[in-house]
């Protein structure tokens, strides 16, 4: 079994994209490659769940309609070869379907448009002004979004006993947060909440993870490029961890632990201005430890 899942992607365009018209992109994503095999030959489940994230290189053609967006596209992915076991003790370098074709579909709105006429009058930048000088633009938010995480390096109790797991494939949960934004220095001090939790099984050995993160968050934003304010900053987690294993049936851990871990948090908001009610943040968190 092999699959692809949620891409994130950056296009290109050389020329404007204008009703009527197709024009041509290119791109790179960001996207999870699936595979699993499937054999009734062992006594114990298929062979581990493989997951691993890879940079493939976009290609295709849009097309406008008014306010609809039809895309035909092509992905390479070129880094589409893996080490996979084929047994607990015997491993392979297996090879992942290179190219996909695609087709989506877009919807065009825009919520700011009608801010346009007071962005290019001076209103906008008058209001800001007058907010900014009492306080006004000082205040505090709630944020809701969801969130995935990735494992970047490997188990050292499943390279030493288990090595025919994989990674856990990338969870998928909500994330909330309660936040204060300090206009003059463009900060953010954010306590926000995220709970995960991921399963991975192969050749008898089942195991499950959960996470329950509390973080406090501080990012700092720099430059704005019409709207794209890109962030960088540091959060302090307090991380609820359990693990569980079964190995041929019989339960050998159920573990709890309570860490603290220190990471970096970066990303970028789509700020068309700075009185905005609502804005959409997309925030990357790595830890190095």
């Amino acid at each position: 079994m092999h699959n692809n899942n949620v891409e994130t992607g950056f296009k290109f365009y050389p020329w404007r994209i204008e009703n009527g018209k197709i024009r041509p992109f290119l791109g790179v994503a960001w996207t999870p490659y699936l595979f699993e095999q499937d054999n009734s030959n062992f006594q114990f489940s298929d062979g581990p769940r493989l997951d691993h994230t890879s940079f493939p290189l976009l290609g295709g053609l849009t097309f406008r309609l008014r306010k609809h967006l039809f895309n035909l596209g092509a992905s390479w992915n070129y880094a589409n070869k893996q080490d996979y076991y084929i047994s607990r003790t015997d491993e392979v370098k297996i090879s992942t379907p290179p190219f996909q074709v695609s087709f989506s579909y877009g919807y065009v709105f825009d919520t700011t448009i009608r801010a346009e006429d007071e962005w290019e009058s001076g209103e906008t930048k008058l209001k800001t002004e007058i907010l900014a000088e009492n306080g006004g633009l000082n205040d505090f938010y709630l944020s809701a979004g969801f969130s995935s995480a990735f494992w970047l390096g490997n188990s050292s109790y499943n390279e030493e006993l288990r090595p025919y797991m994989s990674n856990f494939p990338a969870s998928l949960a909500l994330e909330f947060g309660l936040g204060y934004h300090l206009h003059k220095w463009d900060m953010n001090f954010l306590l926000n909440y995220r709970g995960m939790a991921s399963s991975n099984s192969a050749y008898g050995t089942e195991q499950a993870i959960r996470r329950k993160a509390y973080g406090f968050e501080v990012t700092k934003n720099f430059w704005d490029y019409n709207g794209f304010v890109p962030f960088f900053g540091a959060i302090v987690s307090n991380e609820r961890l359990r693990f569980r294993e079964d190995f041929e049936y019989q339960r050998t851990f159920n573990i709890a632990e309570n860490r603290t871990s220190i990471g970096l948090s970066f990303g970028w908001d789509i700020r068309p201005n700075r009185i905005q009610t609502w804005l959409i943040r997309s925030n990357f968190r790595f830890y190095p430890r």
